[in-house]
């Protein structure tokens, strides 16, 4: 690291108390990454960025810092306006001293922020076992609305999109990792290489496609845990990257693969799953052949970051657990980009059967990363009506119209997501044969493998079910499901039936045990 020039008067003054108005009760705190100084001063956070050059992010003089202070205001305020606030000058006063906002002299530009608890951030919540299912899907909301509103790049504009810019980053980690055989083994380096060039060729066309439809865009650039937290309540991005285009002007998924990839390594798939399915609520399917090589690649470099952070640890047990944190996040990135068959799950069962706590733990355990998309008929009803997944539908969403309607969505977003590569699990009563046969006339079309799960159990269990219910997508009553009961589902054939009286895990055990092994 280079130092440029010389910060110490603006750190000395930042350190101090009476330089705020009003002065904090106690001293203020100060935390130093590689590319700031940051001082948590009562219910502010103030951060000037360090007189520092590297290769990938220069602050190095103050016109420079000026301007990427400037950019980070600007572009962090997309998701987190409440959290920054503006940009203060230290100045020169007459005396030789310092203040903020003086005529004198400007000699550094500090972003005010908001300040918020340590224990609001996610990576904090996950290593309490906080994290939520309902706050990872909120999240994944809040990225997607944030992909949404960014403005598309054109390709000179995105440096780190397309097929060219994730060469780019492919070449620089095979580069590092083969610079350090002692903690990337040449023998596993060049089997993971085979792979991923091999996924690359596969989509680097659609890398290309993507960035002409307008999937490029000035991204978060940095989207793990650690830069979401909780502000009043809603999950905040923040920190993204101003500073090199190659990191921030990049394809959607790719950023959120780091998310992904970040919930993933934590050992926290089922979240994953979560955010994935829910980012995709919508069906948008168009890019998603290319997320197993994006997610693959964000723990890649997981990796090789762990090491270089290992390096300038005096703590040894800290640099041991980098270490072990980057073999984890290696071992992922291969496990993550292996090619794997797509395969078709239809499961089926009356109101209150279990069918959507199933289908929900089934797809977290599917591959590849970050496993199957869930086609959950409630979900698609509500999204159809415009509602949220837990708002009550009238009665007429309910119609044959509407419902095969619904069914022919499901179908047609399986269909999507088979031919890209991703397991689909299609969750709904599926009562009818005729629904029952066009999932596996379907599978049988694109020659993958289909599985069929009927869950059964006697109706005073799901009568209980559906009266504990909470915060849910289904609408049905248990008069709902008594109709359905009455009603049948006729001859199940190809359809294993599963004793889904007791626990969600016992069903989920039979499940598998009637799996093929390749799943």
């Amino acid at each position: 690291m280079e130092q440029t020039e010389d910060q110490s008067a603006a750190l000395e003054f930042l350190a101090r108390r009476d330089s705020y108005d009003p002065a904090p009760e106690t001293e203020p705190l100060h935390v130093a990454t590689h590319g700031s100084h940051v001082f948590l001063v009562g219910d502010r956070a103030y951060k000037l960025k360090r007189a520092v050059a590297f290769p990938y992010m220069d602050y190095g003089t103050l016109e420079r810092r000026k301007c990427f202070t400037e950019a980070e205001l600007e572009l962090n305020r997309r998701t987190a306006p409440d959290l920054y606030l503006g940009i203060r000058r230290l100045t020169r006063t007459e005396d030789g001293g310092l203040a903020f906002d003086g005529a004198g002299e400007t000699i550094e530009y500090v972003l005010e922020m908001r300040r918020f608890a340590e224990e609001t951030l996610l990576d904090r919540m996950a290593e309490s076992g906080t994290l939520t299912p309902a706050l990872i899907e909120r999240t994944a909301e809040r990225i997607r609305a944030f992909h949404d509103s960014a403005k598309s790049l054109s390709p000179n504009q995105a440096p780190g999109a397309g097929s060219a810019g994730v060469r780019t980053v492919l070449e620089e980690n095979f580069e590092e990792f083969e610079a350090q055989p002692e903690h990337f083994p040449p023998g596993e380096v060049a089997a993971y290489a085979r792979d991923v060039w091999s996924a690359f060729e596969r989509v680097a066309p659609l890398l290309d496609s993507r960035v002409a439809g307008g999937q490029a865009k000035h991204c978060h650039g940095d989207l793990h845990l650690r830069n979401i937290c909780l502000l009043d309540g809603e999950p905040t991005l923040f920190d993204g990257i101003e500073f090199n285009p190659l990191f921030a002007c990049i394809d959607v998924l790719y950023d959120l693969a780091y998310f992904l990839s970040d919930l993933i390594i934590r050992g926290r798939a089922d979240l994953a799953n979560l955010a994935f399915n829910r980012y995709f609520v919508d069906g948008d399917y168009e890019g998603l052949a290319c997320l197993p090589l994006f997610i693959s690649t964000r723990s890649a470099v997981r990796a090789k970051i762990m090491v270089s952070a290992a390096e300038v640890q005096d703590d040894p047990s800290a640099r041991a657990e980098m270490l072990t944190q980057s073999r984890l996040s290696f071992a992922a990135a291969a496990e993550q980009i292996a090619e794997m068959s797509p395969r078709l799950i239809g499961i089926g069962g009356f109101s209150g059967s279990g069918k959507s706590t199933l289908a929900r733990a089934l797809a977290a355990r599917l591959r590849p990363a970050p496993g199957a998309l869930h086609l959950r008929s409630d979900i698609i009803r509500k999204h159809l009506f415009g509602y949220t997944p837990t708002t009550p539908l009238p009665p007429e969403a309910y119609s044959p119209k509407i419902s095969a309607r619904v069914y022919a969505l499901m179908l047609e977003r399986a269909e999507a997501a088979l031919k890209a590569g991703y397991p689909a699990i299609m969750d709904a009563v599926n009562d009818r044969p005729i629904d029952r046969d066009a999932m596996e006339t379907l599978a049988v079309s694109l020659g993958v493998r289909f599985d069929g799960f009927w869950l059964d159990l006697p109706p005073e269990v799901m009568a209980k079910r559906i009266a504990r219910r909470q915060e849910d997508a289904s609408d049905a009553t248990e008069c709902v499901m008594l109709e359905q009961v009455a009603h049948g589902h006729g001859p199940l054939e190809s359809w294993a039936e599963i004793d889904a009286s007791g626990s969600p895990d016992s069903a989920l055990e039979a499940v598998f045990a009637l799996l093929p092994a390749c799943y």
